[in-house]
């Protein structure tokens, strides 16, 4: 019975630690919401599963979103030089232990009305590369990112990063 108890205490902190920070970390802007279900009711149409949000993805798309903002530069390679797979396996969408895992990722950015989630949504659509990525019928889960600044001395400048992914274990 102690042990029952000390088991149920520790599962009990683990909830109170780990838990809001999860859901926390996975907590989506009002524009990354929009984006999500643009993404989403696409991929329905298309017959493709609806992309859930991942905290790890989520994390790692908001931490390139600000770095590029922060570095001024325009990149799926972070800054430091690192591929946009070696940024997510670092976060925690890891290929340890899976049979199959696969990622991909959209970046962009735009001032004005062509920084909404709308226009964001309608250049990645127009463009085949990234057309493939909100389109791969493999990815399940995914995360947004956006940050708001200056760039190329542009104010108002918003960065999105979507990061998409799959595991199979």
């Amino acid at each position: 019975m102690k042990r029952l108890t000390i088991c149920i205490a520790l599962a009990a902190l683990v909830l109170l630690v780990a838990g809001p920070a999860t859901a926390r970390a996975a907590a989506l802007t009002k524009p990354e919401r929009q984006l999500l279900a643009l993404i989403n009711h696409t991929r329905a149409r298309h017959h493709l599963c609806k992309l859930k949000v991942a905290a790890c993805l989520q994390r790692a798309a908001n931490a390139h979103s600000r770095e590029m903002r922060h570095r001024g530069y325009f990149s799926h390679n972070s800054y430091n030089g690192n591929t946009f797979a070696q940024r997510l396996i670092r976060f925690g969408f890891s290929p340890s232990g899976c049979k199959s895992w696969t990622a991909g990722e959209c970046i962009a950015w735009g001032s004005g009305s062509l920084g909404s989630p709308r226009a964001i949504f309608r250049s990645w659509m127009h463009s085949a590369p990234h057309r493939a990525v909100i389109l791969c019928g493999r990815f399940r889960k995914v995360g947004l990112g956006r940050a708001k600044g200056t760039y190329k001395g542009i104010s108002g400048v918003v960065f999105f990063t979507l990061d998409c992914g799959a595991r199979t274990t």
